[in-house]
């Protein structure tokens, strides 16, 4: 749907409707991460992602890597600003936990 720029009530109507979107999706993410399973996958997003390593390695693969890094650095945003108190967990090495 295209919206007029101009008209001040259709980009208030957007701009409410944009806001509502993302407090589902952090709502989605502070339920799921409340889960045994949900913290588990996010763990593993993050770890996956390398978002607490360096993605260099002097090749083309660094893109790669950094492209894998900037998803999970979203979610561990989001997950910052949905669960704060979940983010060390969320630092924690796997294989220390054992």
């Amino acid at each position: 749907m295209v919206h007029n720029a101009s008209d001040e009530n259709a980009v208030k109507s957007k701009e409410q409707k944009e806001k509502n979107e993302r407090a589902q999706e952090l709502e989605d993410i502070k339920l799921l991460i409340e889960t045994a399973p949900g913290l588990r996958f996010f763990k593993r997003l993050i770890v996956e992602g390398r978002v607490f390593q360096t993605t260099f390695t002097g090749n083309s693969q660094t893109f790669f890597l950094e492209g894998h890094r900037n998803l999970a650095l979203k979610f561990f945003s989001d997950i910052a600003d949905a669960a704060p108190h979940k983010v060390a967990e969320l630092m924690i090495n796997k294989e220390t936990e054992d």
